[in-house]
């Protein structure tokens, strides 16, 4: 049997840490994106399951699931994702069982997004 490869052509999502930019007078005119790497992915529907796993209850102004290859390293508590210049907060990785890909569950930034 022909292993099937999956071709990621929505865009290209970027992970890192976030630094806030500052002004000569200390204050916060932006957020800039430490990027750790890159990855292409695919949008994929939040079926009710995903719901059910990801949503905490807080208010959450957008909520994107997408489909990357598996990069181990990546820490929800610590890395954000980029999207189209969009902030996004990490809630919740999961892997496929094959360890091939990772699906993100990704809740947008307000805060970073107001800026």
């Amino acid at each position: 049997m022909k292993r099937r490869l999956t071709n990621y052509t929505d865009g290209v999502l970027r992970y890192g840490t976030i630094k806030t930019k500052r002004n000569e007078f200390k204050e916060k005119i932006g957020f800039e994106l430490n990027e750790s790497g890159f990855l292409f992915f695919n949008y994929k529907q939040i079926r009710q399951q995903d719901e059910d796993i990801f949503s905490s209850g807080k208010d959450q102004s957008s909520n994107l699931k997408v489909e990357t290859y598996y990069v181990p390293g990546i820490d929800k508590q610590i890395h954000k994702a980029v999207i189209n210049g969009n902030y996004y907060e990490i809630e919740y990785i999961d892997l496929s069982t094959d360890r091939k890909n990772m699906f993100w569950y990704l809740t947008k930034e307000g805060v970073l997004n107001e800026v």
